[in-house]
């Protein structure tokens, strides 16, 4: 499997960005160069290898410290409170 120029503009159309053709030859280059280093992964002889993995969460814990911020960054805010960004209601 590769990459052709046409994928590259369809997906960039779809990102609704605009790419030059130099820019365009270039990620098409990148990506043909990610797939065939993901072939050869596939070829990797991986029998006796368990397919899972233990896993540690303790690792990924981190503490939550509060930080004063920049009072530049509230100034740039389209609408805040109490020191804080207000935005939109996501979900219901």
């Amino acid at each position: 499997m590769s990459v052709t120029i046409e994928d590259v503009e369809k997906v960039s159309h779809l990102a609704k960005i605009s790419i030059s053709k130099e820019k365009a030859e270039k990620m098409r280059n990148d990506l043909n160069k990610v797939l065939h280093f993901v072939e050869q992964l596939s070829s990797v002889d991986c029998a006796g290898i368990d397919d899972s993995v233990e896993y540690d969460a303790k690792l990924h814990e981190r503490t939550d410290v509060a930080v004063k911020t920049d009072p530049a960054v509230m100034d740039n805010a389209p609408q805040k409170e109490c020191n804080m960004f207000v935005v939109p209601k996501v979900l219901g």
